[in-house]
């Protein structure tokens, strides 16, 4: 369950990074400079709040591999030592 909401919070992450993206790009294409700035400052602060959880998440991907990889060798070993 722990897995599932994290992928769905990395997804959100995800969206919103690529709205401000847009919005970054709209101001920069409209040559409106005040809004470029704070897209900018809205883009670093989406950053500084978005990164950790994205890191996280692919730790926490990562380590379920490497559990389930465990647990599946362990079991195929103990499949193949029992007969």
């Amino acid at each position: 369950a722990g897995m599932i909401v994290m992928t769905l919070l990395n997804t959100a992450v995800n969206v919103v990074f690529s709205y401000l993206v847009a919005g970054l790009w709209d101001a920069l294409d409209n040559k409106d400079k005040g809004e470029f700035n704070s897209m900018l400052w809205v883009l670093a602060g989406a950053l500084l709040i978005g990164s950790p959880v994205s890191v996280y998440y692919t730790y926490q991907r990562e380590r379920l591999a490497v559990s389930w990889r465990e647990w599946m060798t362990d079991r195929c070993l103990q499949l193949y030592s029992s007969n």
